[in-house]
């Protein structure tokens, strides 16, 4: 596609750190600009992989786009124990959703006191990372509650608070399974 001028650069899914490497490498080797990295991104996946992933992407100029940056809804503040989604998430939601005190409790006090909600908030720390989120929306009211996270940003305080906030939960989201190392 790129040789035929069909395309200006490419994008990859779910690659991890040492496959991102190898493919920009590759890629370069060829002449072929490596733009873009599309892979889970959220307060709930913040661990080393994913963290040293976006340090990666920084290095080679690539920009990472956050898929599920409000970790399937659980970052909403719209689900607890007594209030599951419907489906399979529901079995996530069961395991990860009671360990989350501490995070929705801070996502909810810094949306409070900036007149936002806690969606607004979970997407806003994914821009102020670097990340170019992309939340699942199913309503015109999830798109038009979304675009309530642009043209203003987190304090480097309150994203810290965000930061050991998510730290201190138990369980983290599961990366996808198709992500390489």
């Amino acid at each position: 596609m790129y040789d035929k001028g069909l395309v200006r650069a490419v994008g990859v899914s779910n690659y991890g750190p040492k496959q991102l490497l190898k493919i920009h490498s590759y890629l370069a080797s060829r002449g072929v600009p490596l733009s873009s990295a599309q892979v889970q991104f959220s307060l709930l996946s913040m661990g080393d992989e994913q963290m040293e992933l976006k340090t990666v992407c920084d290095s080679l100029g690539v920009r990472l786009i956050a898929y599920s940056p409000l970790g399937l809804g659980m970052l909403t503040g719209k689900y607890d124990a007594s209030n599951l989604p419907n489906g399979p998430r529901s079995v996530l939601f069961r395991q990860i959703l009671p360990g989350l005190e501490s995070l929705l409790s801070c996502l909810s006090g810094i949306a409070d006191r900036k007149g936002k909600t806690m969606s607004q908030v979970a997407i806003n720390w994914c821009i102020c990372k670097g990340a170019i989120p992309i939340p699942g929306v199913k309503t015109v009211r999830h798109v038009e509650d979304n675009l309530g996270a642009l043209g203003w940003r987190l304090s480097p305080d309150e994203i810290s608070e965000l930061e050991a906030a998510a730290m201190e939960c138990p369980k983290k989201m599961v990366q996808n399974i198709f992500q390489t190392a």
